[in-house]
């Protein structure tokens, strides 16, 4: 084999190589999209719990099962957030399921009394609507879980 061919069929293989290459990325676009849509979802989660958008944040609420998760507004509307940070944000493999972990500094009206709770949420894609919610209920103000 002459030195020319042997470059040609080298050169062949190697843009066939990195044409599978772009091609097997192709599925990853739907990925993307859902990690994007997964940082805007949980950030707009948070921005809503921390100004006291309680009934806005529980738009986010649905059971993976579809069905609606009805939290208890009025509990909630008693107390303000200082502070919402997310600490830890997985996102699964397959890109529909994913788990944050939020440290909360909250006080109650009544009281002004600083406190701080971990708020582990549980998040799930809907192929459907193609949307983020969130499995898990509103954080539990007010309730020692320790």
């Amino acid at each position: 084999m002459s030195m020319m061919r042997q470059r040609g069929l080298l050169l062949a293989t190697l843009l066939l190589a990195v044409l599978a290459a772009g091609c097997a990325d192709v599925p990853l676009v739907g990925r993307h999209e859902r990690t994007t849509a997964f940082d805007d979802a949980t950030d707009n989660y948070g921005k809503m719990l921390r100004w006291g958008y309680f009934e806005e944040a529980a738009k986010y609420l649905r059971a993976q099962d579809g069905s609606a998760i009805v939290p208890d507004l009025d509990r909630v509307a008693r107390y303000r957030v200082t502070s919402y940070t997310i600490s830890n944000k997985l996102l699964a493999d397959t890109g529909r399921e994913g788990r944050v972990l939020a440290t909360i500094e909250y006080y109650e009206i009544d009281s002004g009394v600083l406190r701080t709770l971990r708020d582990e949420q549980l998040w799930w894609h809907d192929r459907e609507s193609d949307h983020w919610f969130l499995a898990s209920p509103l954080p539990a103000f007010g309730i020692d879980t320790k």
